[in-house]
This record gives C-alpha cells, sequence and structure tokens, in this order.
C-alpha cells in the first residue's frame, strides 16, 4: 500500500473514532461509505449524492380533540378569566370575562345532554342546559373548567355576598365565549 492510501485509511479511521466518540451514527455510515473514494474523488455532481433527510418520526396533533387528549382527561381546559366590575362604595355590579383557550364539544354523555350553542363561525358560544345535567357531565363533555364558568355566569349554591350566586335550572344558558367588552350583570341587580 502505498504512503498516500496509509495516511488517507489512518484519517478515515481517526474519524470513524471520533464520529462513534460523540455519537453521531450517521457520520460514521457516511464516512466509511466514503472509504473506496478516498483516492479517487468525485468527477461530476451526479457521483457527489447528497444525503437523504430522514423522514420525520414525531407524529402531530390533526384536532383539538387529539391535542387535549380525549374528554376524560383533556388537558389544558378552556376556562373563563373573569374581573370584578364594583361601584364606588365596593359592591359587585358584574363580571367581564375572557375566554382562554377553545372550548371543544365530544358530543353528549350522562350529565351533559343539553344543546351546545354555536356562533355563525362555528364556535362554541354557550350550552343550554337539560334536566340531569351537571358541572362534572358539562366539564368532560366540554372540555372547559366548570368553575370557571359557574363565576362568570354568576350560578352556582352561595346566594349571598361575595358570590351572589343562584341555583342553576334546566333551560338556562351558561355563556361560554364572553364578550370581554359587556359586563354579565349581577343577578337580582335592577
Amino acid at each position: 500500500m502505498n504512503r498516500t492510501a496509509r495516511i488517507a485509511t489512518w484519517a478515515v479511521a481517526g474519524l470513524v473514532v471520533a464520529a462513534l466518540a460523540v455519537g453521531a451514527g450517521t457520520a460514521v455510515a457516511t464516512i466509511t461509505t466514503a472509504v473506496p473514494h478516498a483516492t479517487t474523488p468525485p468527477t461530476s455532481s451526479s457521483e457527489r449524492s447528497a444525503t437523504p433527510t430522514p423522514e420525520p418520526s414525531a407524529s402531530f396533533p390533526t384536532s383539538e380533540q387529539e391535542r387535549v387528549g380525549g374528554a376524560e382527561n383533556c388537558h389544558p381546559p378552556a376556562q373563563i378569566k373573569t374581573t370584578d366590575v364594583v361601584d364606588a362604595d365596593g359592591n359587585l355590579l358584574g363580571r367581564r370575562g375572557e375566554l382562554l383557550a377553545e372550548p371543544i364539544d365530544f358530543g353528549p354523555r350522562e350529565g351533559a345532554s343539553g344543546t351546545v350553542n354555536l356562533d355563525g363561525q362555528g364556535r362554541i358560544v354557550s350550552y343550554t342546559t337539560v334536566a340531569g345535567d351537571n358541572w362534572d357531565g358539562i366539564e368532560t363533555r366540554l372540555c372547559m373548567d366548570y368553575v370557571s364558568v359557574a363565576r362568570y355566569n354568576f350560578v352556582g349554591t352561595h346566594p349571598a355576598p361575595p358570590y351572589y350566586e343562584r341555583p342553576w335550572t334546566p333551560g338556562d344558558t351558561l355563556i361560554l365565549r364572553p364578550d370581554p367588552s359587556v359586563v354579565m350583570p349581577r343577578p337580582g341587580l335592577p
């Protein structure tokens, strides 16, 4: 073996060892396939082939339902961020609300067989309750935090200050997509 071939062989062997040391398995494959060409460089661009791009191995959600992981364990749930509106004496007049994340309708189920109401763009805006509905069912069906929905709509079990909530009844429509510029008035105000 002539001197040039020995130098090329030792150079390639050194590169292989270096590539293994840093964990670059694909570099080793490229270098070892280059050994036969160490003494004869490629003469045309067709002989110099680019390394093929590997196929992506990650799969990305194609829908909101895939993103949250299903109705029973959806994360993160949508919620309504509320801000209390008070008068000069500190009395609660109402609440402003802002929807954080999109609710998703996973379909009717036990505890949530009411009507999901949509706007002209197909977005969920409210939910009309029916007999047999409960907060857990509604939260699971819509992937939406029921505590924030109850707080914004003044619906719950605390009729006294500071909450001023009222019990909900079948047929009530709960706002799920509030207009941040509109104040939801506290129940019982003239």
